[in-house]
């Protein structure tokens, strides 16, 4: 026995691209109520419906915004990504002169040694200039003619 023939399955996708193509031209946005109303039917509480229809809301969004950048947008981006770039070359010259300075604890260090330095000058410095001018008096009433007599 000779079984009826299966309709073809492209000629129902066929047909159904016509139906929702003379839909698409014709059909109007829902709105959320109606949005949230479908979700509901799907067995959605309304608070799940409501996040659900902003949750699209949101993606479709999104969709359109991504699409609607063009070639301007990515130079845009190269730019911003040559930004990025120089201002991290900077951050890292920065970051290498402060590794080089030393930290607190060296700096403590190293004004206490300059400190005791200076106070040893102190300490000493009369001495070299009462030393000093003894040398000059001396060398000047050698070399003095009127002191030979």
């Amino acid at each position: 026995m000779k079984q009826p023939a299966t309709p073809n399955a492209a000629d129902e996708t066929i047909t159904e691209q016509n139906q929702t193509g003379a839909k698409q031209k014709s059909k109007k946005f829902p709105t959320p109520t109606e949005l949230i109303s479908h979700y509901q039917k799907r067995g959605l509480e309304p608070a799940e419906a409501s996040i659900k229809v902003i949750e699209d809301l949101q993606n479709a969004l999104v969709r359109v915004v991504s699409s609607s950048r063009n070639a301007s947008s990515k130079d845009k981006l190269l730019t911003d990504a040559r930004k990025i770039d120089a201002i991290n070359g900077r951050l890292a010259v920065v970051d290498a002169k402060l590794e080089t300075k030393p930290g607190y604890v060296e700096t403590f260090v190293l004004g206490l040694a300059s400190g005791t330095v200076l106070n040893g000058i102190n300490a000493v410095w009369p001495h070299v200039t009462r030393g000093i001018g003894q040398v000059w008096s001396a060398v000047k009433s050698g070399t003095d003619p009127s002191s030979t007599s």
